[in-house]
């Protein structure tokens, strides 16, 4: 299972509930905080951060499980194509 990258900056509770989501959230999680991460530390600070990660878990979750067809896919490569942005909401 992949580790969580630079966990410290994350609250407790934030903390528990990306470790709690998967290897999909953690997957999320990392993306976030190595490609955006003043926009994670942004969210963190409004507030918003797990509302916005769980809202794209889900979709993220729902699209793979749907492309049961593109097996031959990444996961990565899966939600790119179905269009979902890769990156954390702008505050």
């Amino acid at each position: 299972m992949q580790l969580l990258y630079n966990p410290d900056i994350y609250p407790d509770q934030i903390r528990e509930v990306i470790l709690q989501s998967g290897q999909t959230g953690i997957e999320i999680a990392n993306r976030w905080m190595m490609g955006w991460p003043k926009r994670v530390v942004n969210l963190l600070v409004q507030d918003m951060y797990e509302d916005v990660f769980q809202y794209q878990l889900l979709q993220e979750q729902d699209v793979i499980a749907r492309a049961s067809s593109l097996g031959h896919l990444a996961p990565m490569e899966i939600v790119v194509m179905s269009g979902l942005s890769l990156e954390p909401p702008e505050v």
